[in-house]
C-alpha cells in the first residue's frame, strides 16, 4: 500500500480548538482516508492566529522538514482567515498584501509539490468580535472574508492549484452554521469540523491523487515529468 504525507499548513482552522476532543477537520479527513484503506500520514502546521504573512514566512521550511525525501507527497493550504479581521486600527493585514502573499505561497508551493488550497471556511452571520491575541477584540466580518475568499480563487486559477471555495460552499449550510454558534463565531465546535472534513474528502482534485495519484497542479505535473 503507497503512503501519502500531506502537510496541512495554516491557520487555527486546522487545530479543532473549540472541539472538546481537539479533533479538528484534518484528523477527521485523515481517519476517515485511513478507515478506507489509505496510508495517510498528516502533519499539522497549522498555528492560532496566524495571518497570510505568517504563513508566507514558515510553510516552506517546516514543509521541507517532513517532505523533502518523499515526492510522492503534498500540501494543503488553509490560512487566511485572520487577515481580513479589524481591530480598532483597521484589518490585519490589507487586501491587496494578502493577495500578493497567497500567490507567491501558492506559485512556489504548486512548482514543488502536489498543491491543495482551501479556502477559509465562513464566520456567523452578520460578524462576530472575539478576543485578539493583545487583548483587543477583533471583528471578523463575512463580507469580507468572502472578498478575500473569491480573491484566493482568482489566483488558485491563475496557478493552476484547485481550490475549495469553503465561504460559498457552507455559508448556507445549516449544519455548519450550529455548529459556528456553538463554538465562538469564527471557529465551529467538533460538529463544523466533520463537515468540512467530509466536504474535502469527497472534493474530486482531492479524490484524484489519493485515489489516482495524479496531481491537479500543473507546474507540478509538468516539474515532475522533468525529474
Amino acid at each position: 500500500m503507497a503512503k501519502h504525507s500531506v502537510c496541512f499548513i495554516g491557520d487555527e482552522t486546522l487545530l479543532g480548538l473549540r472541539d472538546p476532543e481537539g479533533f479538528g477537520w484534518p484528523q477527521r479527513l485523515t481517519r476517515a482516508e485511513r478507515d478506507a484503506g489509505h496510508a495517510v500520514i498528516a502533519y499539522g502546521l497549522g498555528v492560532e492566529a496566524d495571518t497570510t504573512a505568517d504563513v508566507a514566512r514558515r510553510w516552506r521550511a517546516e514543509a521541507e522538514a517532513r517532505l523533502s525525501t518523499l515526492p510522492a507527497s503534498a500540501l494543503v493550504f488553509c490560512f487566511g482567515l485572520n487577515d481580513q479581521a479589524a481591530d480598532g486600527d483597521g484589518v490585519r493585514v490589507p487586501l491587496p498584501e494578502t493577495l500578493y502573499l497567497a500567490e507567491a505561497v501558492i506559485a512556489e508551493a504548486a512548482s514543488w509539490r502536489a498543491c491543495f488550497w482551501i479556502g477559509p471556511p465562513p464566520v456567523v452571520s452578520g460578524g462576530v468580535s472575539v478576543p485578539g491575541r493583545q487583548g483587543r477584540p477583533l471583528f471578523y466580518d463575512p463580507v469580507r472574508l468572502r472578498g478575500l475568499s473569491q480573491g484566493f480563487a482568482a489566483i488558485a486559477a491563475r496557478c493552476g492549484v484547485p481550490f475549495l471555495d469553503l465561504c460559498g460552499a457552507l455559508s448556507a449550510d445549516a449544519r455548519y452554521a450550529g455548529a459556528l454558534r456553538s463554538g465562538n463565531g469564527v471557529i465551529p465546535a467538533g460538529d463544523g469540523q466533520a463537515v468540512i472534513a467530509a466536504a474535502a474528502g469527497a472534493w474530486a482534485p482531492w479524490r484524484d491523487w489519493l485515489d489516482n495519484g495524479r496531481a491537479t497542479n500543473l507546474h507540478f505535473v509538468s516539474a515532475a515529468a522533468g525529474g
